[in-house]
């Protein structure tokens, strides 16, 4: 088994074990539990799994597996700032998948999501947070022409 195969593994059972609020505390278990890993390999690792924060502690979703945003490009449109809000237009039916791709990104501010068929209202803590968002987005699209 590789080590990337054995540190999920020791993941899933840290999660089934107990609860866990954070990243940190997730690093914590694994060094434990002899893994060491860095924060962005460990964000890797739970969007691999399909690990969601539910309740403010995260939980294995497997049946409810996240498509990343990168691969909703093509069905992004744009990206506005409003104060506290940002609103994503993306193509029609595609707006709960992006919402969904968004949060599992986890950009530091980003406090949730309503998507509508073609539209997703993301609320952030601030402007700059929302430029972030809408920057990320941006990248997206940019990409895709």
């Amino acid at each position: 088994m590789s080590q990337t195969s054995e540190r999920r593994s020791a993941i899933r059972a840290i999660l089934s074990e107990g609860e866990v609020r954070n990243q940190y505390e997730l690093l914590v278990r694994l060094k434990k539990k002899g893994f060491a890993a860095s924060q962005p390999v460990l964000s890797r690792d739970l969007r691999t799994l399909g690990v969601a924060k539910q309740a403010g502690v995260y939980q294995l979703l497997e049946s409810e597996r996240i498509t990343p945003l990168g691969s909703l490009k093509s069905l992004l449109r744009a990206a506005e700032v409003i104060p506290h809000f940002v609103m994503v237009h993306c193509e029609p039916g595609a707006a709960s998948a992006v919402a969904r791709a968004l949060e599992a990104e986890e950009i530091h501010g980003l406090i949730g999501s309503v998507a509508g068929d073609d539209t997703v209202l993301v609320a952030v803590s601030s402007a700059a947070v929302g430029q972030r968002v809408r920057r990320r987005v941006a990248e997206l699209l940019e990409s895709t022409h």
